[in-house]
């Protein structure tokens, strides 16, 4: 009785699993991000053409925005864009740490 609980209790719980993580993004630049994709790295650093998630809408500064991702964590790359068009690339493990502070 008690294992047939436990895999029912699994059960619930691997679809959640399978969806992925969640990544929070914190805004300390002085200026809007207006995206943000996030790429899987492979051993040798590379990004590989994979887009994890991202956002689209714009995250003004001081503010924080969750982005959903559909991986579990690993090393990946942080590709933003500010409001002026400016790119930065920012590489980061989702094993370590689930904050990702974007300042200019």
């Amino acid at each position: 009785m008690r294992a047939a609980f436990l895999v029912f209790l699994l059960s619930l719980a691997s679809p959640a699993l399978a969806q992925g993580l969640t990544l929070q993004l914190v805004n300390e630049a002085s200026q809007p991000v207006s995206s943000l994709n996030l790429f899987p790295l492979d051993e040798d650093g590379e990004f590989i053409e994979d887009n994890l998630g991202g956002i689209s809408d714009d995250v003004a500064p001081g503010t924080k925005a969750r982005v959903r991702l559909s991986s579990e964590c690993g090393p990946m790359l942080a590709v933003v864009m500010l409001r002026d068009a400016s790119e930065l690339r920012l590489n980061l493990d989702t094993c370590r740490n689930r904050t990702l502070v974007v300042r200019d």
